[in-house]
């Protein structure tokens, strides 16, 4: 009988010199493509590494993966962590111990979740600052708002940290601990923070007289001349009032100058005084007094001299940011780390998801010592996530806030079960049970067109994915599945899950 899909499923393949092990899910309507595999054994130089990052490229879009990050769109908090999920860029653990830290900060957050109920954690406030980090390292003096904005950031960091550390110190530490080692080593620059609210009122956008003592001084010193500039312009105005050399006093400022106004035809009420400018219909002129000359010439060298000064409290905030800009790109990471744990977190819930085991080969060896039909594979109530997430967002009950209590919490013996919904929701995507026994290199599926091959195999091959990137899956009880170095995918017809086409 031919055989229209092939599904493989290789343990303990040949051993490849770059890596120690190497698991594949490989789906295939063309077999021919296992040499690609061989290359990958018999090759350890750069062409064979760039092939395996384009193989996996290529399953990513196979799989729909990217359509899966988008469904963590909705539940990210800040612009970069949004931005990750669009584009399909959501990190994948490296090794089984990068993804079970991960599936470990999802788990944290879910508890967290639940104890921020009353008040949630706002992530949103964590501003993108690495264009203005990039800035400040290139040498261009930053402007008021782009400082208040990596102060705003700051603040907002540090305020993320101590209420995490809050709820920790208020309940049980080991829950929140994977948690708070994200933001474990961060430097939150305190210091820069304090220096730049110190010299710059950010609710008005303006540089603080008291940033230094020379800029305190020049600003006193224009004030004083302001007054009597003002007071001696005003007596001027006034007088050519009263001669009827125009209809009300003025007093404007014309080229960085101030000055008053007078009708054309009076112009000689200002004896040697200076025309700086005529309005359009030439009937009044903006004339300096000679009185004034003087007054305006140390209002000018005034300005220039408190912009300077004000521009060297700009370069030196924006020096000191430059300085820090690795630390601060660093504590952007974690944050988006943070978000990241809690938009799992909120996916979990909003799927009523499971915590999947990963198994390492020497668990998988006592297991399939201890029995004779131990599974290596074991995912029991799966629905393939694209189908359920399309169907959860056309539903009335569409949750769009991460604010509820999670779905899925520890129960006595440290392992993850589900909570069972409130309401009873039909028409869910139909589940499957996956079973593989320890042992198994080669799993083959056959059947009928639209017999649901494709849409299962797809299911395990998200399924690793997510459980590599730290995401609960949609299924019953605890799933277990090892923890595979790769996951490779060839199918030949293009077939959108997303869109329901031929599964």
């Amino acid at each position: 009988m031919q055989v229209s899909t092939y599904f493989l499923s290789l343990q303990n393949p040949p051993s490849l010199s770059y890596r120690h092990r190497l698991c594949h899910h490989y789906l295939s309507k063309r077999p021919f493509r296992h040499k690609l595999i061989c290359l990958l054994a018999n090759s350890a130089d750069q062409r064979s590494s760039e092939l395996v990052t384009t193989l996996q490229s290529e399953t990513l879009k196979t799989l729909e993966w990217p359509s899966l990050c988008n469904y963590l769109s909705p539940f990210t908090s800040t612009s970069m962590a949004f931005s990750l999920t669009k584009t399909g860029a959501v990190p994948v653990g490296q090794s089984r111990e990068e993804s079970q830290k991960l599936l470990d900060q999802t788990t944290s957050a879910l508890h967290a979740l639940e104890a921020l109920k009353s008040e949630p954690l706002d992530l949103s406030v964590i501003e993108d600052v690495s264009e203005i980090l990039h800035s400040a390292a290139s040498g261009q003096v930053l402007t008021v708002r782009e400082l208040c904005r990596v102060r705003r950031m700051l603040g907002a960091a540090r305020a993320v940290s101590e209420k995490l550390a809050a709820i920790a110190e208020g309940g049980s530490l080991e829950r929140y601990t994977p948690l708070l080692e994200i933001l474990q080593g961060c430097n939150f620059q305190l210091e820069l923070e304090r220096k730049i609210g110190f010299c710059i009122d950010c609710s008005l956008s303006t540089i603080l007289g008291r940033a230094s003592e020379e800029l305190e001084l020049i600003r006193e010193e224009r004030k004083r001349n302001m007054e009597n500039l003002d007071f001696l312009l005003k007596e001027v105005s006034v007088s050519i009032f009263q001669a009827g050399g125009i209809d009300k006093p003025l007093i404007t400022k014309r080229r960085s100058r101030m000055c008053v106004g007078v009708k054309a035809t009076h112009k000689y009420l200002l004896p040697g005084g200076v025309v700086l400018n005529v309005s359009s219909s030439g009937a009044t002129y903006f004339m300096e007094p000679k009185e004034a000359v003087e007054l305006n010439n140390i209002e000018v060298k005034l300005s220039n001299s408190e912009k300077a000064e004000e521009m060297a409290i700009l370069s030196l905030l924006t020096s000191e940011i430059a300085e820090s800009e690795a630390e601060i790109k660093y504590l952007l990471d974690r944050l988006i780390e943070v978000d990241l744990a809690f938009a799992r977190a909120a996916y979990a819930q909003w799927v009523n998801g499971v915590c999947p085991i990963l198994s390492s080969k020497e668990s998988e060896m006592l297991i399939s010592n201890g029995a004779d039909n131990a599974l290596s594979i074991d995912i029991e109530g799966m629905q393939h996530p694209l189908l359920l997430g399309s169907f959860l967002s056309n539903s009335t009950d569409f949750i769009t806030s991460n604010s509820m209590g999670p779905s899925v919490l520890g129960n006595t013996s440290g392992e993850m079960t589900p909570i069972k919904s409130s309401k009873v929701v039909s028409n869910f995507p139909i589940p499957i049970d996956i079973k593989v026994q320890c042992g198994t290199r080669v799993v083959i599926i056959s059947g009928p067109n639209t017999g649901g091959k494709t849409a299962s195999m797809k299911t395990l091959g998200l399924a690793s994915i997510m459980s590599k990137a730290g995401m609960y899956l949609p299924a019953k009880k605890q799933p277990r599945l090892p923890w595979f170095d790769l996951v490779l995918a060839d199918i030949g017809d293009s077939q959108s899950l997303q869109q329901s086409f031929n599964i």
